[in-house]
């Protein structure tokens, strides 16, 4: 995301050199009356372009996006104040996100502001206004859709960057990847480098016979595989930090103090900093594999199943494969009904047995080809490949069924029945993995508020 509100301050700043009362109106008077006729240009332009075609469909783009289009300037173009335009770029990084989640690329985004931009300089030029107003609403056009564009591509290269960490996170899961011997490695590393440097201050020798923390083996890790497994926003800003710390301040030091007499003392201080320094790393790399072993590289530590860091990877390959060939799949969002009553009733132990329990049954009613994601609490995401909607409906209560048909054992030799609610939603071709899963939950929604234990399909 872009930085806060200073840089939206200076973009308002700019901009009040085009905010005559003049030039708000005919920008405002244009795109409230063309508002509609903009947005059929716009996309008749994009569905003839081989690459934008293929992310859109006649249907979406007469329902959703056209509505969407008119929206999205006039938020953009026809506000008048600091908090309308904070709006309109909170607008636009949100649209970012979401042509990340669809890999829309950037070049089309861009060749499509470009026609818009000038179908509303047009509209502008036929205008009978004064020669500087005319030039300033193009202006006008001009920043608030260069500034648009910056905050939608910030959003865009920051959304489809953690997109990549988590596939290539993935594929390190489906090929085994060890990561107790990845943790052992990266800690004898680290380890290695301590004991040769201390090994060179004993001995006397030269320093350059050692590498830098940096460009030692647990450096080059650090910079090229560390970013694509852990969360760059945690740890490894701490660790960045404390390489540098000894590279650039705690080693010169050494070179000094090695190289006068006396100076035993300082260099004890130089070694301990040092050692502080390292075992804090240390510290930080065990924190981020242990977190990575709760999860099993993506997957829940409690029902084995798949966690949803690895929803987004799984979803975009499905659309993909159902744009190409022309297939479907479903997402059915399952909620166990009435689970905080067992917790309350028999404790939180049984509500972990339970759940175990429910997301065995459901993976007994799935095929090999299909996913069954712990989503969250006792929510559950199930995502059938190849069906229609006559066969997602068939699967959901065969599920529902045989969780309400079930005696869950518990401790003590009790047991338990429960049921689950489950909304179900078909894949309708829209390149936005979010939309399926929204439209789900949705359905999940109505079928609680129905009674609970029963399955409905989204419109």
């Amino acid at each position: 995301m872009t930085n806060s509100i200073d840089l939206e301050n200076y973009i308002w700043e700019g901009l009040e050199e085009t905010s005559e009362p003049a030039v708000l109106s005919i920008i405002a008077e244009i795109i409230y009356r063309d508002k509609q006729v903009l947005a059929d240009f716009f996309y008749s332009y994009m569905l003839k372009d081989k690459i934008a075609a293929s992310f859109l469909s006649t249907k979406t783009v007469e329902d959703r996006l056209k509505p969407g289009l008119q929206l999205w300037m006039e938020t953009l173009f026809c506000q008048s104040s600091q908090e309308s335009l904070e709006t309109a770029l909170a607008m636009q990084r949100h649209v970012g996100e979401v042509h990340a989640r669809a890999e829309i690329p950037v070049h089309v985004v861009a060749m499509g502001f470009r026609q818009l931009k000038r179908a509303i300089h047009l509209r502008i030029l036929a205008s009978p206004i004064d020669r500087e107003t005319m030039v300033n609403a193009i202006l006008r056009i001009d920043a608030l859709m260069d500034v648009a564009f910056e905050e939608m591509s910030v959003a865009y290269v920051q959304s489809h960057e953690k997109s990549v960490r988590n596939e290539e996170a993935f594929r390190l899961s489906t090929a085994g990847h060890n990561l107790t011997a990845e943790r052992e490695r990266q800690f004898g590393a680290v380890l290695e480098w301590e004991n040769r440097l201390f090994r060179v201050i004993a001995t006397s020798s030269p320093l350059t016979d050692i590498p830098s923390l940096q460009c030692s083996a647990f450096g080059l890790w650090f910079r090229h595989k560390a970013p694509l497994l852990f969360d760059e926003n945690r740890e490894l800003p701490l660790i960045e930090e404390c390489i540098s710390r000894i590279d650039h301040s705690l080693f010169p030091l050494i070179k000094i103090n090695t190289s006068v007499e006396g100076r035993t003392y300082e260099l004890q201080n130089i070694i301990k900093s040092i050692t502080t320094e390292t075992e804090q790393i240390k510290f930080l790399i065990n924190s981020m594999f242990d977190r990575l072993t709760d999860m099993e590289i993506g997957r829940d530590p409690l029902t084995q199943l798949f966690n949803r860091r690895f929803l987004p990877t799984i979803l975009k390959k499905e659309i993909e494969l159902s744009r190409r060939k022309s297939g479907s799949f479903a997402v059915l969002m399952l909620d166990v009904d009435f689970f905080k009553k067992v917790n309350d009733t028999y404790g939180h132990e049984s509500g972990d047995r339970v759940l175990q329990h429910v997301a065995a049954l459901a993976m007994n009613k799935v095929r090999a080809g299909d996913f069954i994601f712990r989503y969250g609490g006792e929510e559950f995401l199930v995502l059938l490949t190849e069906v229609d909607a006559n066969q997602a409906l068939e699967v959901a209560n065969k599920i529902r069924q045989h969780i309400e048909s079930t005696n869950i054992l518990l401790a003590r030799e009790q047991a338990v029945k429960v049921t689950a609610s489950i909304g179900i939603a078909l894949n309708d071709g829209h390149p936005d993995y979010q939309r399926v899963i929204d439209r789900a939950d949705k359905a999940l929604y109505t079928a609680k508020s129905s009674g609970r234990n029963c399955c409905i399909l989204a419109p």
